[in-house]
């Protein structure tokens, strides 16, 4: 498979007061189509400004993003963003904040069909009619799944959006995620703190370091197909990975969560 998103040299400065800080450090990297990429790094090292770019809310200081090779200069609905924070219109339904995300012009017909295709692939059957305030934290974030694929996006973008769930509805819904992507072949990029999420969703790991932010290591993740954690071979990744974050002078933790 050839590239399909390309970031190429990206540097990323801001203006604090009357000085500029650097964020990002020329960034290089390409991403097959229907690869699914996990960005791991510290807090502050641009994790998550890097997916504004790619996403066309922000724009390089120098370098360029391109998607499928056309430069990213503006939001597009063949990008879709899953943020941490589900924003749904807490006064729609179900059906009505997935419905929000298909783009103008389709038919009713095929957004009646395709938002029925959709409440069944996230698994919320029978609550089309609810609210929000009326739904869990993890059915919240499964109709936020469901919106964001409403306008079939080509790359899909991963913001740290299981954080705040807990640790069964997170592990459930990263298996859920990754056999979406799959299936629609959609290229994913997840950026996360949570470093057993980056290798069991992740094709490949790539781990950043901040002040400014660099690609310090790619990792190329191969796996079993049930990509077990408590494999021989997941902690041997896990271990590598969590090397980057440490210095022999500190200390390393002796089990990895």
């Amino acid at each position: 498979m050839e590239k399909f998103v390309s970031i190429n040299n990206v540097k990323k400065t801001f203006l604090i007061g009357n000085k500029e800080l650097e964020v990002l450090h020329d960034i290089k990297f390409d991403i097959k189509q229907g690869e699914f990429i996990s960005i791991v790094g510290q807090s502050g090292c641009g994790k998550s400004t890097l997916v504004r770019l790619i996403a066309g809310l922000e724009f390089p200081s120098a370098g360029s993003v391109k998607i499928d090779d056309a430069e990213v200069k503006e939001t597009s609905l063949d990008v879709g963003v899953l943020f941490q924070e589900s924003r749904l219109f807490p006064w729609y339904s179900v059906e009505q904040n997935i419905a929000y995300g298909f783009q103008s012009g389709v038919s009713k017909e095929y957004k009646k069909n395709h938002i029925k295709e959709l409440i069944d692939l996230v698994g919320l059957h029978g609550f089309e009619k609810a609210i929000p305030n009326q739904l869990s934290g993890g059915m919240q974030k499964r109709v936020a799944i469901a919106r964001t694929l409403a306008g079939n996006p080509k790359v899909l973008l991963l913001d740290e959006p299981l954080g705040a769930l807990d640790a069964f509805t997170k592990i459930k819904l990263q298996k859920e995620l990754l056999d979406i992507s799959k299936e629609k072949e959609i290229t994913t990029i997840l950026v996360t703190h949570d470093i057993d999420e980056a290798i069991y969703m992740g094709d490949r790991v790539i781990v950043m370091s901040p002040k400014p932010g660099i690609v310090k290591n790619i990792f190329n993740i191969e796996l079993q197909s049930d990509r077990s954690r408590t494999s021989a071979e997941f902690d041997k990744y896990r271990k590598k990975i969590y090397e980057e974050f440490f210095d022999d002078t500190e200390h390393q933790p002796e089990f990895f969560i």
